[in-house]
């Protein structure tokens, strides 16, 4: 069931905003910041708040759910129900530096929430219940390394690493990390990724 709902302003200055109703469209929540297609939604079970002494709303979710199953352990590619509007579950939230001023990043590894593609359009409000449906959807892997590998195996021809980066729907930040990832596999072909030097030519 749902207990709480937030969206993010569009004016980052109003921060997120709780509210009884969202509008689900397919291009995301309707009067908030638009994400990245793969990260539209943001579900958070109630456990995580209690576990970690959080208040709703401290680590920007979209959607507090009641724990009538065990949200961070449904696989990739699970297709919720929440009253007319079907969401995809696509990958965990990746903890990161902006919240450990409220709780250890690496504790929350894996609990931080779910993030989700809105598949059917509707209007969810508090006390709407959820349901997992059996349509199932092409998994996306959490790791950094697989999602690569993942994106440009579904992908033909080369691709500037910026470009690639917001495509498997991580931040800019990434961009500084993916040279060392990259020399640990073998098995990701490195010839297709694009990078520019300091001068702005390709390296």
């Amino acid at each position: 069931m749902i207990e709480q709902l937030f969206y993010k302003a569009a004016a980052p200055a109003e921060g997120i905003i709780e509210s009884s109703t969202l509008n689900l469209a397919l291009d995301g929540i309707d009067k908030s910041l638009q994400q990245h297609s793969l990260k539209q939604v943001l579900l958070l079970p109630r456990s995580s708040l209690i576990e970690f002494e959080l208040q709703a709303g401290q680590l920007k979710e979209n959607i507090v759910i009641s724990d009538r199953f065990e949200l961070h352990n449904l696989d990739s590619g699970s297709v919720l129900q929440i009253g007319p509007a079907k969401i995809r579950l696509t990958f965990h939230c990746e903890p990161c530096s902006k919240i450990k001023h409220l709780v250890n990043p690496k504790k929350i590894l894996h609990k931080r929430g779910y993030h989700g593609q809105i598949i059917q359009a509707g209007r969810i409000n508090i006390g709407d219940s959820i349901s997992l449906l059996n349509e199932r959807y092409e998994p996306i892997p959490y790791d950094f390394a697989d999602r690569i590998k993942w994106y440009l195996g579904k992908t033909s021809g080369d691709i500037w690493a910026s470009d690639l980066i917001y495509a498997i729907g991580l931040s800019s930040s990434y961009c500084r990390a993916l040279p060392n990832i990259l020399r640990n596999r073998a098995d990701i072909d490195k010839s297709r990724i694009l990078f520019k030097n300091k001068q702005g030519k390709t390296a």
